[in-house]
């Protein structure tokens, strides 16, 4: 485990507890709108959810194709997953649930499992993504589908420029207030502008093999949803 994965983990352990009223400062409370709309874009069969967190994800996709669709919820924390894992049982979720402690650049899945592969806020915090693409592109089934939502780099400059400047300084503050917690909130702000840019991964998409891959920016980009098919 590198220096970078030690701190990600650290962070999610400190906050997992919080993590949804972390995407709600930062979004402003916008991403569920933007989870429930992207997974209308899977397709019947079965979902790996990777950096699965609280499981916002697995309750829209289970909304959408019912209990007999396998879901797997994977995530490097367990920590989160625990958390994922009661939270799911509270709202009845908890049949065809799988719930696998891993990261995505070594994924403990045989070639062709999955149908769709779902990325909910979390690729910004992989370690080597080009491997963790690799790795979901040979998990995928033949026409399998890849969706990704995450923080990204708004269109228009004045817009970026604001946009750092609340996460930088309003969202800590909110966290401070909220939470009593910041180191770990300006972690995840550093994360965001550090992320690269929409084009950026449609490369990286494109080098492991993914085909008619687009991405489509929400609110000028301060969000984006990137697309895949194997």
């Amino acid at each position: 485990m590198n220096d970078r994965t030690k701190l990600v983990d650290g962070v999610f352990t400190s906050i997992y507890k919080k993590y949804d009223l972390m995407n709600d400062i930062i979004s402003l409370g916008y991403h569920r709108i933007i989870k429930r709309r992207a997974l209308m874009c899977c397709q019947s069969g079965n979902l790996l959810d990777l950096a699965a967190g609280t499981g916002d994800l697995a309750i829209y996709f289970r909304k959408l194709f019912g209990e007999n669709n396998k879901i797997t919820l994977a995530d490097p924390n367990s920590e989160m997953l625990d958390y994922a894992k009661i939270r799911l049982e509270k709202i009845s979720i908890n049949k065809n649930i799988e719930f696998v402690t891993t990261y995505a650049e070594n994924l403990p899945f045989d070639n062709n499992s999955f149908d769709n592969v779902t990325i909910g806020f979390g690729l910004r915090n992989f370690t080597d993504r080009p491997k963790a693409f690799a790795e979901i592109f040979r998990v995928l089934k033949e026409n399998g589908k890849l969706i990704i939502i995450d923080f990204s780099k708004p269109v228009i400059p004045i817009i970026n420029t604001l946009n750092t400047f609340y996460l930088n300084n309003i969202v800590p503050l909110f966290a401070k207030i909220i939470t009593g917690n910041i180191s770990e909130y300006r972690y995840l702000a550093k994360s965001i502008s550090e992320h690269p840019s929409q084009s950026k991964i449609i490369k990286m998409m494109e080098t492991a093999g993914f085909i008619n891959s687009r991405y489509e920016n929400k609110l000028n980009g301060i969000i984006a949803v990137h697309f895949g098919e194997k």
